[in-house]
């Protein structure tokens, strides 16, 4: 069709190396940027994590029927709610003697129940591996204590208690980085080719055969002085 360009791959790759500089200072940046607060601005978050089992596991001396299997795996929806309760809440914070409210504690506490189990998981982030521990624990007996309160008959066992971290869940600095690469990556491409486009000037007689559809009589040599 009239009017219409095209790139193929040869104009594709001579725009890439004609302006690689600025695919590789836009790329180089943000990955040093990315770098740089992953490895040395942003603060470790350690989270600890403690597995609670709703109901009872069947033993050598005791048979658990399917139908309690299934309550139980039906309940554990509102034994999530309870653990995100703002009165178990609270009973942590002030348990801990911790100077924050129930919305920032309610930010750095996790309740998610395993589906097609008797299982949950109740996690705690904080920047202090120590910290993150000390609460899940005192969380997860602050949640039995009031589970058995409104369910006297029920059954809430935790499964294993939080040990401390080693390592930061955040931030995960490799792909950070990666994810920065490939981003500059593609900004970069964007912005060149965008130049490219913009460019609307003749700089070849392959361009006034392209873009002005007229032959090409003849070519005036560049002179070079001597």
């Amino acid at each position: 069709m009239e009017g219409e360009s095209t790139l193929d791959l040869r104009e594709i790759f001579a725009i890439i190396k004609k302006r690689k500089w600025i695919i590789i200072l836009i790329t180089l940046s943000l990955t040093i940027i990315s770098g740089v607060l992953s490895f040395y601005v942003l603060s470790p978050i350690y989270e600890a994590s403690v597995s609670v089992l709703i109901g009872k596991m069947p033993d050598n001396q005791q048979q658990i029927e399917y139908n309690d299997v299934m309550m139980y795996q039906k309940l554990l929806k509102t034994y999530s709610e309870i653990a995100k309760s703002r009165l178990v809440a609270e009973n942590t914070i002030r348990e801990l003697n911790k100077d924050i409210t129930y919305e920032e504690f309610s930010k750095i506490v996790t309740v998610t129940p395993q589906v097609d189990t008797q299982i949950m998981m109740l996690k705690v982030k904080s920047k202090n591996p120590k910290d993150a521990m000390d609460t899940v624990n005192v969380f997860s007996e602050n949640f039995i204590r009031e589970a058995m309160r409104l369910y006297p008959t029920g059954n809430v066992q935790i499964i294993d208690n939080a040990a401390m971290p080693n390592r930061p869940v955040k931030p995960n600095k490799k792909l950070n980085v990666a994810i920065a690469f490939v981003l500059g990556l593609i900004i970069s491409l964007g912005i060149v080719f965008l130049i490219e486009y913009m460019d609307n000037t003749i700089k070849t007689e392959e361009d006034v055969e392209k873009y002005l559809d007229i032959p090409i009589i003849g070519i005036i040599p560049k002179h070079k002085e001597g």
